[in-house]
């Protein structure tokens, strides 16, 4: 029995890894019909089920799983262990490479998050960005001045961060039931981390840990950046991988909320994305909207470009690149150029909006010449 047990050990992670390579096959070959067996239902209830058993844990799993890989494969080279024992280091590789292809890597290849909302992605004009511009420099603006801040500008929260994890996760019900029940679940495993100055200096703001099914945020960014953050790793978490799909549905879920700190951190992380591809295509008209912003607006942007400035390193150009390989090897050609494409679907988004709210002449009224 004893042999049988070790031998069952042995094999699984192999077992795990032969598992993941046939489900990442079927998602190439049958994108349709695996995002809704395997991602819409067996990834999401799976993942639901760990997260809520990781959500008992007040810290995350991930920042101490990662302190103790690196300890333990320092302790195993210096005693030589790793190379008495390759295969077990073999085994371990094997076995975190299936559980993140299971858990995280074939999400990369589900359907486009365009087809599960009916939007059409096509070129647009530069008038056309101009235009979405234009809208949400009035709606940022006018959601800078609903949050709560010192005498010297700060924001200053009223929500603390187990509470704004809860507005995430009721934002996401409400975009379930109006827009899609794929963002549906319930995934409560959301956590700070502990050293996230360390974090910083890597320039990671968050990350999803496929291994626990963990949304982990870094609390040292400015404020603003924390609603927006855990919304757009929670978007991970529910099996949306790509990094300008996630960033679209912390959008979405910005919209769909009226706490008043989320939808001005949605709107401003979308923001300063279209802002970037403003300046890029349209320089005067990037230059009027910067002079439109609000003090408020301001002073949030300037204290993310100090954040920014105190936290260069080496080591932080080295983490950037890094991802940009790990994001091309996922099926993301662009790199972390890829959050940047969230502005694609901004601009599908609005223009449908936009459409659907035409008036048609012979059927509607205006209100001051309504019938009495």
């Amino acid at each position: 029995m004893h042999a049988m047990k070790t031998k069952i050990i042995k094999w699984l992670p192999y077992s795990l890894l032969v598992l993941g390579l046939i489900v990442l096959g079927l998602f190439r070959i049958f994108p349709e019909t695996m995002d809704t067996v395997y991602s819409g239902f067996i990834y999401k209830w799976v993942a639901q089920g760990i997260s809520l058993v990781m959500s008992l844990i007040p810290f995350s799993m991930a920042e101490l799983a990662c302190f103790a890989a690196v300890l333990l494969l320092l302790y195993g080279l210096i005693c030589g262990y790793i190379i008495k024992h390759p295969k077990v280091l073999l085994r371990t590789i094997v076995y975190m490479a299936a559980v993140f292809l299971l858990t995280c890597g074939v999400n990369y290849y589900r359907v486009p998050l365009e087809k599960h909302l009916n939007y059409t992605l096509e070129p647009s004009s530069g008038d056309d960005l101009v235009e979405l511009a234009e809208n949400m420099l009035q709606r940022t603006n006018r959601a800078a001045d609903m949050v709560r801040r010192t005498a010297e500008g700060k924001i200053n929260p009223d929500y603390t961060f187990p509470q704004m994890k809860k507005e995430v996760l009721l934002a996401y019900d409400s975009l379930a039931v109006s827009v899609s029940g794929k963002f549906g679940g319930y995934f409560p495993a959301v956590k700070p981390l502990m050293v996230s100055n360390l974090y910083s200096y890597s320039y990671i703001m968050g990350f999803f840990f496929p291994w626990t099914v963990e949304a982990n945020v870094n609390k040292s960014v400015p404020e603003f950046w924390i609603p927006g953050l855990i919304a757009h790793e929670q978007a991970h978490v529910r099996g949306f991988m790509r990094e300008n799909e996630a960033n679209f549905i912390s959008y979405l879920v910005g919209c769909h909320t009226n706490n008043r700190e989320l939808k001005y951190s949605t709107l401003l992380h979308s923001f300063i994305y279209v802002l970037s591809a403003l300046q890029s295509s349209c320089p005067e008209a990037h230059r009027k909207i910067i002079e439109g912003l609000s003090p408020r607006v301001l002073h949030d942007l300037q204290e993310n470009n100090e954040y920014i400035s105190a936290h260069r390193s080496l080591w932080g150009e080295m983490s950037n690149k890094m991802n940009d390989v790990y994001l091309k090897v996922n099926g993301q050609d662009e790199g972390v150029k890829s959050y940047g494409k969230v502005v694609d679907l901004l601009l599908a988004e609005f223009k449908k909006n936009k459409s659907e709210m035409q008036q048609k002449a012979n059927t509607s009224v205006y209100i001051n010449e309504a019938p009495e």
